[in-house]
């Protein structure tokens, strides 16, 4: 099991990690209709926030909001159909890192490509139109209610972007790497954790030796 990480190093490791993620961020060839409407978005965020750290240290604030502002806490998705493509045996480990670290955004580096398939296989059925049009009223709201809180608007503004980006992409193209749905994935998993079955021992074949007892002296002839 991973151990917890102190604040300061926990939130370096988020921003890492989220920073990692956008850089990879692979997008699926559009109709020409839609490509403009997405760049448009793209172009805000340019203009919003100057540069991927920018907007990754907005995505960490909204992060640490999910948890404390009354209208997202209301952004989750329903658990049980989180977990129902997820074997609790087999991924256990994954989960068990997921529990342990804290804050939305971080988990272990081994497990990204991991929780990319599972957001992957999962999310399609998790962000609906209801979902998605629920979230934009949310975050409209919040982009008045907040106006006067330049770290806290900053923060719903990069949220309020990647919606308008998931509804521009026509909601069918990388949903696994949108940040705001995995945000709220992972948001939805560490507040309503499982009872995780003891982690799986070892084969006895595979197990470390025992270390090997000092050799006897052979008796001296007489």
């Amino acid at each position: 099991m991973v151990k917890k990480k102190s604040g300061v190093s926990e939130r370096k490791k988020q921003q890492k990690s989220l920073k990692k993620r956008a850089k990879d961020k692979v997008r699926r060839k559009r109709t020409v209709g839609v490509a403009l409407s997405e760049n448009a978005i793209q172009h805000k965020m340019i203009s919003e926030f100057g540069n991927i750290k920018n907007f990754v240290r907005n995505m960490q604030a909204l992060s640490e909001m999910m948890d404390k502002d009354e209208d997202l806490k209301t952004l989750r998705f329903n658990p049980e159909k989180a977990y129902e493509k997820m074997d609790l045996a087999k991924e256990r480990n994954a989960l068990a890192d997921l529990y342990s670290t804290e804050g939305f955004a971080a988990y272990a580096e081994e497990y990204e490509a991991f929780w990319k398939e599972k957001r992957k296989e999962i999310l399609p059925d998790l962000v609906t139109d209801e979902f998605v049009e629920n979230a934009d009223k949310i975050f409209k709201k919040l982009m008045v209610t907040k106006k006067g809180f330049k770290k806290e608007y900053r923060a719903v503004l990069a949220g309020k972007l990647l919606v308008d980006s998931h509804k521009a992409a026509l909601a069918e193209s990388s949903i696994e790497e949108n940040s705001l749905w995995e945000l709220i994935f992972n948001a939805t998993l560490k507040e309503n954790k499982k009872e995780l079955p003891p982690e799986q021992e070892k084969p006895e074949g595979e197990s470390e030796p025992a270390p090997e007892a000092p050799a006897a002296e052979k008796p001296t002839e007489g």
